[in-house]
């Protein structure tokens, strides 16, 4: 004669109905509890030495733990429904189910026996299996409602932190962003310069000089907006960024590219190369009186990769930026920071007999990039 009772007690105002199939479960794991329960109370009664044995405790036991348990959930939903459960309510849908259905359940296995109902109706036997009921139902319900408030608890616990979670990554995402739109933009308007002279003195290269930027610019638009995107697409932008300068530059700027096989769809942080690109064409390359040469190299390793933008302009320390002090260098240092922690670097160093060589080790990622190396 048990009864479980799962749900919390508190208002129903606060409670959203469960769904269909999610009820169905929990009537279904109460029902094989009671059914366990009552047999627990029929052995007890029979070696106790009441009544006639073992298999009419039973009967009785299941009929009367069943009859209170359907009375319950009726009640229980008929309140949920409503939204009026509370703990006055549910206390006295507890009194009335297990009154109401001790009567019940004595009468329902008494003509299963073949009993006298009369009998069985005797003030003892109604009272002693009214107060087992009674015990055993509030037993199971207050360990319903234990385990019911412990996974409100944890359910409220997970809800927070991932509420936390959720806040921290926008907020990362956000300042991420910020530090991704800070893009040096001297070259743009140099480009713009360049571009004005050469409408009127060369159309055709002009022309040319304004497709390769409109290119860029599609590129660099796409980038920001992504919070990943892979080497290939980067130096995609890149060699648009170089063939810009190129054409403004002139044969005072040569480069190559390196992007090997194994490489081209490794997932990095978008922009990443190009503050130090930018760098090394503001304060390496533009100063320079013979103009140089910067190269652009990806390298893959078993555990991480390798980026390296390398130039032999003015040379190291020439500069704040190649000392490393510059905001576009840490602009980039925040975001490996913010991204990977201490897994990744950013280092910059003499590009004897002139220039800088600056470094970026990212670490691989085997869930994302799964790239063969021999793809």
């Amino acid at each position: 004669m048990t009864l479980g009772i799962n749900s919390p007690l508190h208002e129903a105002s606060a409670m959203p109905l469960i769904p269909r199939r999610q009820m169905l479960a929990e009537y279904a794991r109460e029902s094989l509890v009671v059914v366990l329960g009552n047999a627990l109370i029929a052995a007890g009664l029979t070696v106790a030495g009441v009544g006639t044995g073992f298999v009419e405790n039973l009967v009785f036991s299941q009929a009367i733990g069943l009859s209170i348990m359907v009375l319950m959930q009726l009640g229980r939903l008929r309140f949920q429904r409503r939204h009026t459960l509370s703990a006055t309510r549910l206390a006295a849908l507890t009194i009335v189910a297990v009154v109401v259905g001790t009567a019940l359940g004595l009468t329902l296995a008494s003509a299963l026996l073949g009993r006298e109902i009369v009998g069985k109706f005797a003030t003892k036997w109604f009272a002693m299996s009214g107060w087992i009921a009674l015990v055993a139902t509030l037993l199971a319900t207050w360990y319903g409602w234990s385990r019911a408030r412990i996974m409100g608890l944890s359910e409220q616990l997970a809800r927070t932190a991932l509420l936390k979670e959720t806040a921290e990554k926008t907020a990362l995402r956000a300042r991420l962003q910020a530090l991704q739109a800070q893009i040096e933009p001297h070259f743009l308007f140099n480009t713009l310069a360049t571009l004005d002279s050469l409408i009127a003195s060369d159309p055709a290269r002009a022309r040319e000089l304004l497709a390769s930027l409109n290119r860029l610019l599609r590129a660099t638009l796409a980038a920001s907006k992504a919070e990943r995107e892979t080497l290939s697409d980067q130096f995609v932008m890149l060699e648009a960024l170089l063939a810009v300068q190129a054409m403004r530059l002139g044969s005072r700027l040569s480069y190559t590219l390196d992007l090997p096989d194994g490489c081209p769809a490794i997932l990095v942080p978008p922009m990443l190369l190009q503050p130090l690109l930018e760098n090394a064409l503001k304060h390496g390359i533009e100063p320079a009186m013979g103009g140089g040469h910067i190269d652009i190299k990806a390298l893959r390793r078993e555990r991480h990769i390798e980026l390296t933008v390398r130039d032999t302009g003015l040379g190291f320390g020439a500069t704040p930026a190649t000392q490393g002090t510059g905001t576009g260098l840490a602009n980039v240092r925040d975001r490996l920071e913010a991204l990977y922690g201490g897994q990744a670097s950013l280092t910059l160093t003499e590009n004897p007999p002139h220039g800088v060589t600056a470094t970026i080790v990212l670490p691989l990622d085997p869930q994302t990039n799964r790239e063969d190396a021999n793809s």
